[in-house]
């Protein structure tokens, strides 16, 4: 499910027209010149491609390397946790918190998922 989440997600980035920036996750692009609209959903695409990488090294653990997957899960964890952390110091200014706002719930989840799963190692 985690796997699937971020193969959608990074598609969105890549291929939708805004790559997600205003229809979901609510930055006004349409308020914003075309030059700097332009750059946010580039800067949006390019997250979407690092976003597909990792979701292929995730397929990879789940397929091949299944010894693997407590890391996977740590990094999952951290990735979404520090990235909340990020948000609110660097915060975006948006009429509607976006999907992306449970991040650090998802990360947090993942974390106990990871204790557990070295618990039982």
């Amino acid at each position: 499910m985690l796997v699937g989440f971020n193969f959608f997600r990074s598609l969105e980035h890549i291929f939708n027209e805004d790559g997600g920036a205003e229809s979901i996750a609510g930055i006004p692009l349409s308020t914003y010149s075309t030059e700097a609209a332009t750059n946010i959903i580039a800067i949006f695409a390019q997250w979407g491609f690092s976003q597909l990488v990792l979701s292929c090294f995730l397929l990879l653990i789940i397929i091949k390397m299944r010894e693997l997957i407590p890391l996977m899960l740590i990094i999952v964890a951290l990735e979404n946790i520090l990235r909340g952390g990020v948000g609110l110091y660097k915060s975006l200014i948006l009429e509607d918190a976006p999907p992306g706002a449970v991040s650090p719930i998802l990360g947090l989840v993942t974390l106990a998922v990871f204790f557990i799963s070295i618990k039982d190692n």
